[in-house]
């Protein structure tokens, strides 16, 4: 659709050539510039019209944007009445919804299935790992080929055992049937705290930066030192003896925000994504006996949500990684 305007100057040089008086020049003069104004409020109302229809959608996406942003990992539907939105976006609202649903019930049967099996194997590895050990004291008459045989065994059922631990520790903290007993603890103390105890039993460098303004928080001790010690855990795997893990903490609104640096090798964006996923290895040459469960994150995370935190990464390849524990502080910063 294009518009043409003709200007007064215009309009008196056509009339100027043709037959008409004085009072109908006018007159026409006139009818023109009310049907020039009269386009321009036309056209000035389609903008009008158009930009609020474009702001109308730009806003439900971003509203819908948002909601798939802070949802995505609880797993909950998107609340179709709670924004007005056109009938695309409702339909892919809808459609997310589905995604959720079946995403959820799949979840659901993971964990019933995951927590079944770890609650099946316990006995009888127990059973194993017990007459194991039992062997290992009475192998006066073992070859030393069936010495070393039989202690591969023992760590292979050492690790099952830790790993069994870990996945009946996460369907516990998954379920909400769970009620997580809490108590307002000072951060500055229990960090310094759980960095003591760490250094005593582990080889690692740690330096702390914590906020000299005591920060409180309502969370459960036993859950809280759990976080720590996956977070440091993790820290220690991909650091260097003689680079420091750094961990601070401070204060932000009313949130409590505990960070825990080190300089190891990092994470690609790609991966960044999936280090919370249960038995995600950012490092496939990891020998199993030194990387851990591939539990611990998974569980820090869960552990941090079901206290309404939170925790997120930020890492580049070749200078280190940066886990950041939020927690919503109490009372007032004096």
């Amino acid at each position: 659709m294009s518009f043409v305007f003709l200007s007064r100057r215009d309009v008196q040089n056509f009339l100027s050539m043709s037959s008409f008086d004085a009072a109908t020049t006018a007159k026409f003069l006139t009818l023109a510039a009310q049907l020039t104004t009269l386009s321009l409020i036309f056209i000035g109302v389609l903008m009008l019209i158009m930009l609020g229809l474009v702001w109308r959608l730009l806003s439900a996406l971003r509203h819908f944007h948002q909601w798939t942003t802070s949802s995505t990992h609880r797993l909950d539907p998107y609340p179709l009445n709670l924004y007005p939105a056109p009938t695309e976006i409702k339909g892919l609202a809808q459609r997310w919804n589905e995604i959720v649903t079946q995403l959820a019930t799949v979840k659901d049967q993971q964990r019933q299935f995951t927590n079944a099996v770890a609650h099946e194997l316990r006995s009888p590895l127990s059973l194993i790992y017990g007459y194991l050990q039992r062997s290992q004291k009475q192998n006066q008459t073992l070859t030393d080929t069936q010495k070393e045989t039989l202690a591969m065994a023992i760590t292979e059922a050492e690790r099952m055992t830790l790993i069994l631990k870990d996945l009946i520790d996460l369907a516990r903290i998954e379920s909400i049937n769970i009620a997580i007993d809490e108590e307002v603890v000072i951060l500055n103390d229990f960090v310094h705290d759980v960095v003591n105890m760490t250094e005593q039993f582990e080889s690692c460098n740690i330096e702390t930066k914590l906020s000299t303004t005591p920060i409180r928080v309502q969370t459960n001790r036993d859950y809280l030192m759990q976080i720590l010690d996956h977070l440091i855990s993790n820290a220690i795997k991909h650091s260097n003896l003689d680079i420091p893990i750094i961990i601070t903490l401070h204060q932000e609104s009313n949130t409590a925000i505990i960070q825990v640096h080190d300089r190891g090798s990092g994470i690609s964006p790609s991966q960044q994504a999936f280090v919370f996923e249960p038995f995600y290895r950012t490092d496939p040459s990891r020998a199993r006996t030194t990387g851990g469960t591939g539990l611990g994150l998974t569980i820090a995370k869960t552990l941090a949500e079901r206290m309404g935190g939170n925790i997120t990464v930020e890492s580049q390849p070749g200078e280190g990684s940066t886990f950041t524990l939020t927690l919503p502080a109490v009372g007032t910063r004096s």
